[in-house]
């Protein structure tokens, strides 16, 4: 009996070797699987570059460490594709002709991992575009993009631009199951960094990005999770709709220029202004240092819940919320807000700053069980207008400040 007791664990301890070292250094150099082709720059492979493997249609790829000079757009377009490096420093794919972009994937079931790609050096395009593609995997990889355009670009489906667009996600016609895994991106653009567009049922998760926005567009039953986002130039994690059941958790958010969160209607696809999209779930992010607000919401509806977040060191007011319906902001942790007063502003916002501030035309809005703590320089904890709103609040714990209730109107 005793013997099969100790053959039983054996077996477990062998059992869960593979998921104990599944999240391994990316950096560590991988050996070959049998039924891969070679890419190696030397010649001692079945090929000396990506371009001649996917030409030759190749599938199954491994690409030993190099520097590997790109001066065409790599095309995937086979289905279960799977391109993997050596090790993710030691593969660097570079392209050296602007303004192309490196890597386009059109096609279902690919994925790619341990690779560098790079459109910094020669200032090119985007590292990676996906396009019309369905449960792509990008993982354990590092993107460096130029000063032209986003690093990487989840692009979504073709539609015409406008009300195309729109519909597409109202039907839910979008990409589907794509997934962003512990990568990192360094992001060279003014604008966005990340764009996560256009997708139901995807998830961004365990990256790293700094400089660069993370732009989580007009998507269904996605989730942008455990991402560490450093000194954006604009907002951290921008959310734009129309967009549904969505859920953005577990981040970390320092030093945006930008809000920490915003969540808004779309500007290049416009919707009316009284249109609400439900199903937000914002929930366990820490937001720190930011140059405007901590978290934005404007157009956000029913089923809609702001919770357990930490935010501090906003410019402005911790959580700001406009033209909303029904939502929860519940057990959120702020403090030195209008941090602006000490350090000086770079936004032109001209209203008075605290910790959460409802707009009037925000409507049966329950505020319940935060705490917020002054700096001395908030204007007030939290204010609303319960003439119009029907908005409620209790069980909230402010320090050092104290609840305004006036009627708050656009600018």
């Amino acid at each position: 009996m005793k013997r099969w007791v100790i053959l039983s664990i054996s077996v477990l301890i062998l059992f869960f070797l593979p998921a104990i070292f599944s999240h391994a250094d990316s950096a560590t150099s991988l050996s070959k699987e049998p039924d891969e082709s070679i890419v190696d720059a030397s010649g001692k492979g079945d090929y000396v570059s990506l371009e001649q493997a996917i030409q030759a249609q190749a599938t199954h790829i491994y690409i030993r460490n190099g520097i590997y000079d790109v001066n065409t757009t790599l095309q995937i377009d086979l289905d279960d594709t799977i391109i993997r490096g050596q090790s993710r420093d030691g593969v660097v794919l570079r392209q050296t002709q602007a303004p192309n972009d490196l890597v386009v994937i059109r096609a279902d079931r690919v994925h790619i991992s341990n690779l560098t790609l790079d459109t910094y050096t020669y200032n090119a395009g985007a590292t990676l575009v996906v396009a019309d593609a369905n449960q792509v995997i990008v993982q354990d990889s590092l993107f460096k993009g130029s000063e032209r355009i986003f690093a990487v670009y989840f692009a979504g489906p073709s539609v015409a631009a406008g009300q195309d667009t729109l519909a597409a996600v109202e039907s839910g016609t979008l990409d589907d199951g794509n997934q962003f895994l512990r990568n990192e991106v360094y992001s060279h653009y003014a604008g966005d960094g990340l764009s996560f567009s256009l997708q139901k049922n995807g998830l961004v998760q365990h990256n790293t990005l700094h400089n660069a926005v993370l732009a989580f567009y007009m998507c269904r039953n996605s989730e942008v999770s455990n991402n560490l986002i450093n000194d954006s130039p604009g907002v951290g994690i921008h959310y734009s709709m129309p967009a549904y059941d969505n859920i953005i958790r577990d981040n970390e958010i320092y030093r945006s220029l930008g809000s920490g969160i915003r969540a808004s209607a779309n500007l290049e696809h416009p919707v009316p202004t009284t249109a609400l999209y439900e199903g937000l779930l914002i929930e366990h992010n820490i937001i720190k240092d930011t140059r405007s607000f901590g978290i934005e919401l404007d157009q956000v509806g029913s089923r809609t819940r702001i919770q357990r977040n930490t935010i501090r060191q906003t410019d402005f007011s911790g959580i700001i919320v406009l033209r909303s319906y029904d939502l929860r902001i519940h057990n959120n942790q702020l403090s030195n807000n209008a941090y602006y007063r000490v350090r000086g502003k770079i936004h032109d916002w001209t209203g008075n700053s605290g910790g959460i501030d409802l707009e009037n035309t925000v409507t049966a809005t329950k505020i319940t069980y935060n705490t917020i703590t002054s700096n001395g320089k908030s204007d007030f904890g939290i204010r609303f207008s319960p003439i119009q709103g029907k908005n409620t609040i209790y069980k909230n714990k402010l320090v050092g400040t104290t609840v305004m209730t006036d009627i708050i109107r656009l600018p």
